[in-house]
């Protein structure tokens, strides 16, 4: 009796231990962030708004980003051209046309996350005192980067 126990007990172990190499581990990839330009008006978890085209000009320091009639949505002209911290005021202005009188931010900031390879990408959040738009929440991904 002993000896079947020991015998039950072996087979056991060794069935136990095995592993099924079959078995695949699924690991999910991240969906990138889509190309482009992107925006929120007032709630930064409201509707998105995307626009047709952007480029981000290393000589003028000035990202612009037109709708799908090539007229110009956003331009936001910046005191520098590297990945970093802009703050809006006298050296980096935001300025969103899509509403009359334009929307020119007060406050915020830009921050470029990155510009290598001819891409630039980012966000930026501006305000402005008053009524109506007073917040626009954005988002910029590789963004061809122009002379």
């Amino acid at each position: 009796m002993k000896i079947h126990f020991l015998g039950f007990l072996f087979a056991f172990v060794l069935l136990a231990s095995c592993s099924d190499d079959d078995e695949q581990v699924y690991t999910p990839t991240p969906t990138p962030a889509a190309a482009g330009f992107t925006w929120r008006e007032n709630d930064p978890n409201g509707a998105v708004q995307t626009a047709p085209t952007a480029t981000f000009s290393t000589q003028y320091k000035t990202m612009i980003v037109k709708d799908s009639n090539d007229a110009t949505l956003f331009e936001i002209n910046l005191n520098g051209t590297a990945a970093a911290t802009y703050t809006v005021g006298p050296d980096n202005a935001v300025t969103y046309t899509g509403i009359n009188p334009f929307f020119v931010a007060d406050t915020g900031e830009v921050i470029i996350s990155s510009n290598a390879n001819g891409k630039v990408s980012g966000t930026f959040e501006a305000f402005r005192g008053g009524s109506g738009l007073t917040r626009i929440y954005a988002t910029f991904t590789d963004v061809t980067v122009v002379p």
